[in-house]
């Protein structure tokens, strides 16, 4: 039986959709279009214009948070205390759901991810996996027992503490809410403020700069917290930041250092995403 889908991934910069057709267990995505993330209500415009003339059985979104994700709360997928000051509260899902007469399915984007590189990924896991994205924010999905975790909301693990190098220790971080925690730490904001240059800039960094071993020890020390408090069987690590592919033996290096064996880590352990269109593919496999 052929099953559609409209997936929407909301960022807080652009959004993605497209519309998911399944066959023969596989999802394909088509009529793929992006949207910049203006004001609430002109977006939902947006959206709401865009996917009426698609036939589909239900929305699915992946979308930048924090999120209400408790069913059973009036305020159950609506955006919360976002930074982004004219989205805090918003109830996305639900004024989508009743314009576009569909059902909804809501989940964290970084939760998306996970889902779709746990169950679509060549991973080689059975039950967890973590997905952390770092661009202009750090987010990090959690997939365990096979499941998106939720509990009083969902993963907020770009918000972590970790430990400053002594040669950091002077720079304030630039989270709006904790100043240097894991996002305010590692984002390209954060790197950019560093070198005092734009994010635009930062491809021309060179590869030798000891800002990229300074950032891949950050990102090794919140692996190491994963690893230790969940268990997680693979991380994926994917965002902006992390085109720049040397942070991947850089994070191992630093990982296994931090860990000294304590735990045996085994090869292949800190990977590249593997699914294309992770985020709205993820969206497609939200219940």
């Amino acid at each position: 039986m052929q099953q559609s889908k409209a997936a929407l991934e909301i960022g807080g910069t652009f959004i993605q959709v497209g519309i998911g057709t399944k066959i023969d267990n596989k999802w394909t995505l088509t009529n793929k279009k992006t949207f910049d993330t203006r004001d609430p209500e002109d977006t939902l415009i947006d959206l709401v214009t865009y996917l009426q003339q698609f036939q589909f059985d239900s929305i699915q979104i992946a979308s930048f948070g924090p999120l209400c994700l408790n069913k059973d709360d009036p305020k159950y997928g609506s955006i919360t205390s976002t930074p982004k000051l004219k989205w805090q509260n918003f109830p996305i899902a639900a004024r989508l759901s009743q314009q576009l007469k569909k059902p909804f399915a809501i989940d964290t984007d970084v939760n998306a991810c996970a889902m779709a590189e746990f169950m679509l990924g060549n991973h080689k896991v059975r039950q967890s996996l973590a997905y952390i994205t770092i661009g202009t924010g750090v987010g990090v999905g959690i997939i365990v027992n096979g499941q998106c975790v939720h509990g009083m909301l969902h993963p907020e693990g770009g918000h972590i503490l970790v430990a400053k190098k002594e040669e950091d220790k002077d720079f304030k971080g630039v989270c709006a809410f904790h100043g240097d925690c894991l996002e305010g730490l590692c984002t390209n904001v954060a790197i950019a403020k560093r070198l005092n240059c734009s994010i635009t800039e930062l491809p021309n960094v060179s590869d030798d700069h000891p800002i990229w071993e300074l950032i891949g020890f950050y990102l090794a020390e919140a692996c190491q917290n994963l690893l230790y408090l969940l268990s997680i069987e693979k991380i994926v690590l994917g965002g902006g930041v992390m085109n720049r592919k040397l942070l991947y033996p850089i994070i191992d290096k630093h990982l296994r250092s931090l860990v000294n064996k304590y735990v045996e880590i085994p090869e292949n352990y800190i990977v590249e995403p593997e699914v294309e269109d992770v985020g709205l593919i993820g969206a497609l496999l939200l219940q």
